[in-house]
C-alpha cells in the first residue's frame, strides 16, 4: 500500500501554521494585560524631594574624607521613593511605575510599562524576585504577565546589555568599578541593607557619573575638543596669573559651540560636553581617566589656574557641577545632590549657604536651557559667547546669601527645607535667576 504525499502534506502543514500563529498570540495574550500591576506613581513633590535629600545625608559617614566600611539602610517606603525618582528621572521612563516588596532574605520588584494603542492602553506587567547570595545578588524568577519568562534566558539578556554599553559607552568601566564598592547585599522584612567600602573620592565619582552619564566615544571627544581649548585659553595668559573668572573660559567656549553648530553640530550635544569638559577644569578632576594615559592632555595636562565667579572658588565649582548634571541627568538629579551636600554641610561641616544654593540654581537654569531644545541650545550659544559679565549668568551673591548657618540656626530660622518660609526664600532666587540677560526669554 502506497502513501500519498500530496494529502498528507496539506494536512500537517495547516495545524503546523495555525500552531506557529497561535503561541507568539497566547504568549501575548499571557504576557500583556488590560491593567497596570503597580499603580500610576504620584509626581514628587517638594516634601518627596526633602525626604529624598535626608535620606542621602542620613546615611553619609560624618567625615566624608575618611575611609572605612558603610552600611545604608533603606526601608520599603524609601525603596519606593527612590525607585519613582529614579523612573521619573530617566527620559523615557516617566510612563511607568515601579514597587518594591521586602521579606527575609529576598525582595519582589514589580514594573508597570504602559503599551498604548488607538483602542487601548494595554500593560506589560513584570515581576522580578531577587535574593541575597554570595554573589550579592541572585535573580530566580522573572513573569511577563501571566507568562513565566527562563531565568538562563533573562541573565543572558542582561550579559548582552552590559556587554552593549560596555562597547558603546567609555566611562561604563568606571561605573562597573564602582559598583565594587559594594560589599553586601542583604533584604530583612523591614530594610534593604547594603555594606560597602567608603573611600573618600566615592562622592567624586559619583558626580563624575552622573555629569558623564551614558558618555558615547563622540561625546568623549567632543570634551576632549572643548578641555584641549580650555588648556590654549589658559596658557596664553601671563605666567603670574593664577586665578581666572569663569567668563574667560565659559564665554569663548560658547563662541565655539555657537560656530559648529553653523557648520552642522547638534547643539544640544555641543553644549552638554563643553559644560562636561568646563566642570572637568573647573572642579581639578583628572583629564587622564577620560583622555587614555597615552593622551597628550594626560601627558601635557593643562595648566591649572583657580576659576571664580565673584572671586569665589566654591560658586565656580557648585555652579559648573550643577549645569554638567543637570545637562547630563536632569535637573531632578543635579538638586537632589547639591541640596544634599547642603544639608550634610549644615549638620556636619562647613554648614548651609544660600550662596551656594544660588550657585547650584544657576547651573541648574544654565543646564536646562543649554538642553532644553536646539532652538533654545543654539539661542543660549549666542548669548553667551556675546555676554561680558559674571552677572549676565549668575546674580550677585547678596550679602544675607553669604552666611553659613549649622543645622540647629538653620531649623530655628527656616524649620526645615519644605517650610513655606525657605521655600519663599529659595522662589525669590528662582526668580532673580530667571530674569538674567542669558535666560529671560529662553527658560
Amino acid at each position: 500500500m502506497t502513501t500519498d504525499r500530496s494529502a498528507i502534506t496539506p494536512a500537517l502543514t495547516r495545524p503546523l501554521l495555525a500552531l506557529l500563529i497561535l503561541v507568539p498570540v497566547v504568549a501575548v495574550l499571557l504576557a500583556v494585560q488590560l491593567k497596570p500591576s503597580v499603580p500610576a506613581g504620584h509626581t514628587l513633590n517638594s516634601i518627596d524631594i526633602h525626604t529624598i535629600e535626608q535620606l542621602i545625608v542620613n546615611n553619609a559617614p560624618e567625615q566624608i574624607s575618611a575611609a572605612g566600611e558603610l552600611t545604608l539602610h533603606l526601608d520599603k517606603d524609601e525603596l519606593n521613593l527612590l525607585a519613582t525618582f529614579a523612573l521619573q528621572t530617566v527620559p523615557g521612563l516617566s510612563e511607568m511605575a515601579a514597587a518594591v516588596d521586602l521579606s527575609d532574605g529576598s525582595a519582589t520588584v514589580d514594573l508597570a510599562i504602559p503599551l498604548p494603542t488607538p483602542v487601548y492602553t494595554f500593560y506589560l506587567n513584570l515581576r522580578t524576585q531577587l535574593r541575597q547570595s554570595d554573589e550579592l545578588l541572585e535573580l530566580y524568577g522573572v513573569r511577563a504577565g501571566y507568562l513565566p519568562i527562563p531565568t538562563r534566558l533573562v541573565r543572558s539578556a542582561i550579559s548582552a546589555a552590559q556587554e552593549r554599553m560596555a562597547s558603546s559607552y567609555v566611562n561604563y568601566q568606571e561605573f562597573s568599578d564602582l559598583q565594587q564598592s559594594v560589599r553586601q547585599i542583604a533584604f530583612a522584612e523591614d530594610a534593604l541593607l547594603i555594606t560597602l567600602d567608603w573611600e573618600p573620592r566615592l562622592i567624586t565619582r559619583v558626580q563624575a557619573q552622573a555629569e558623564q552619564l551614558f558618555l558615547s566615544e563622540a561625546d568623549k571627544n567632543r570634551i576632549l575638543g572643548y578641555y584641549h581649548q580650555i588648556g590654549n585659553i589658559v596658557a596664553a595668559l601671563p605666567e603670574d596669573a593664577n586665578t581666572i573668572s569663569l567668563n574667560e573660559l565659559m564665554f569663548p567656549l560658547f563662541g565655539t559651540a555657537s560656530a559648529r553648530v553653523i557648520s552642522g553640530a547638534d547643539a544640544i550635544s555641543e553644549n552638554r560636553t563643553l559644560l562636561q569638559a568646563l566642570s572637568l577644569y573647573v572642579n581639578e578632576a583628572d583629564i587622564s581617566q577620560l583622555a587614555g594615559n597615552d593622551s597628550p592632555l594626560s601627558n601635557t595636562p593643562a595648566r591649572r589656574l583657580t576659576v571664580t565667579i565673584q572671586s569665589r572658588t566654591d560658586l565656580a565649582q557648585h555652579f559648573t557641577t550643577s549645569a554638567a548634571i543637570t545637562a547630563s541627568a536632569g535637573a531632578g538629579l543635579a538638586g537632589i545632590l547639591s541640596n544634599s551636600k547642603e544639608a550634610h554641610d549644615a549638620r556636619y561641616r562647613s554648614g548651609f549657604s544660600f550662596s551656594d544654593i544660588t550657585a547650584n540654581i544657576a547651573g541648574v537654569a544654565l543646564g536646562n536651557a543649554a538642553t532644553g531644545n536646539s532652538a533654545e541650545a543654539n539661542a543660549l550659544q549666542r548669548r553667551l559667547a556675546a555676554a561680558s559679565l559674571e552677572t549676565d549668568y549668575m546674580p550677585w551673591v547678596k550679602m544675607d546669601y553669604a552666611g553659613t548657618m549649622m543645622e540647629d540656626d538653620f531649623s530655628q530660622q527656616y524649620q526645615d527645607r519644605t517650610s513655606e518660609i525657605y521655600l519663599d526664600r529659595i522662589a525669590e532666587i528662582d526668580k532673580e535667576i530667571a530674569a538674567l540677560p542669558i535666560y529671560n526669554g529662553i527658560q
